[in-house]
C-alpha cells in the first residue's frame, strides 16, 4: 500500500537521476551505439531498455505493489490504484544522432487522474517536476509563470510527423495557419522536454495533432506545465489525457486564442 505520495514522487524523482545517469554514459558513445527498429522510423537501444528498467527496479524497490506502463515493457498490472507511466528515452533519434536534446520521463496516475510528473535533462543536469498541488519546480526552484507574450512574439514548439507515421495533411495545414502569426516554430524532439518546457518560458506554447504522440510522450509534461500554471487540453475537448490524440498547452490567456488559429481550416 502506498502511505504517501511525497515518498512516491521522490522515488519517482531518484529513478529518474538514475536512468539520466546512465544515458549520460551512453550519449559519450553516440555514433556508436547498436540500436534495433521497432516500427517506421521508431527506434530502440540497449539505453531505452535499460533507463526503463532502472526506473522500474528502483520504484518498485520502495513500493512493490505499484504497477507500471512503460514504453519499453507495456503495461504491469496489479491491484494499485497507482500507475507508473514510463518513457525512459524521450528523443531516442536524438540520442542515437548525437543530437543533445532527450530526457527522461515519469508520470504517475491515481486511477484516472495524473498526479506526478518529472522530465529530466541529464545532458544539462535539469529535472523538470510537479505533484497534485505543488506547483512547478526546476530543481530545487519554484517557478512562477511569467506574463503572457504577444501571440508575434511567441515561440510554439511542435512535434511533426514524419515517415509512416502520423497525419502529415493535418500538421502541415496548422503548420500553415500559425507560421504567420507567431515568432517561431520548432521541432526538436522530445515532446515531454518540450512541454514541460512551456513552465521555464523556453517556449511559450506546445502543440501537436498531427504526430502520433503516446501517452508516455504527454503524460508528464501535462503535469509539469499544469501546475506551473498553463491550460493543457486536446483540440477537441477530450477530457482525459490518456485518449488524446492531439494537445496543446499555453499561457491560460493565449490557449484560446491558439486553438482558435489550429482549428480555424
Amino acid at each position: 500500500m502506498l502511505d504517501s505520495s511525497n515518498d512516491l514522487l521522490e522515488t519517482v524523482k531518484q529513478a529518474a537521476y538514475e536512468a539520466g545517469a546512465l544515458l549520460r554514459e551512453g550519449y559519450s558513445l553516440k555514433g556508436r551505439i547498436a540500436f534495433e527498429q521497432k516500427g517506421a522510423s521508431d527506434f530502440v537501444s540497449y539505453y531505452d531498455t535499460a533507463a526503463e528498467n532502472i526506473i522500474i527496479d528502483c520504484i518498485n524497490s520502495a513500493f512493490p505493489d505499484i504497477a507500471f506502463l512503460g514504453e519499453e515493457s507495456g503495461l504491469t498490472p496489479t491491484d494499485s490504484d497507482y500507475t507508473v507511466i514510463i518513457d525512459p528515452l524521450d528523443g531516442t533519434s536524438n540520442f542515437l544522432h548525437g543530437v543533445p536534446h532527450f530526457s527522461v520521463s515519469i508520470a504517475v496516475t491515481k486511477g484516472d487522474e495524473l498526479i506526478i510528473g518529472v522530465v529530466y535533462q541529464p545532458l544539462l543536469d535539469e529535472m523538470l517536476w510537479a505533484g497534485q498541488g505543488t506547483g512547478t519546480f526546476l530543481n530545487d526552484q519554484q517557478l512562477t509563470m511569467p506574463d503572457a507574450r504577444p501571440l508575434t512574439e511567441m515561440l510554439v514548439s511542435t512535434c511533426l510527423p514524419y515517415h509512416a507515421k502520423g497525419d502529415c495533411s493535418t500538421a502541415l495545414n496548422q503548420l500553415a495557419a500559425l507560421m504567420p502569426q507567431v515568432a517561431g516554430i520548432r521541432s526538436p524532439g522530445s515532446a515531454a522536454l518540450e512541454i514541460a518546457y512551456t513552465s521555464l518560458g523556453r517556449f511559450d506554447a506546445f502543440w501537436s495533432q498531427g504526430a502520433k504522440l503516446d501517452f508516455w510522450d504527454i503524460a508528464a509534461g501535462i503535469v509539469i506545465a499544469r501546475e506551473a500554471g498553463y491550460t493543457v487540453t486536446d483540440l477537441t475537448g477530450e477530457p482525459y489525457p490518456a485518449h488524446w490524440n492531439s494537445l496543446i498547452a499555453a499561457h491560460p490567456e493565449r490557449h484560446d486564442q491558439l486553438l482558435a488559429c489550429l482549428t480555424s481550416g
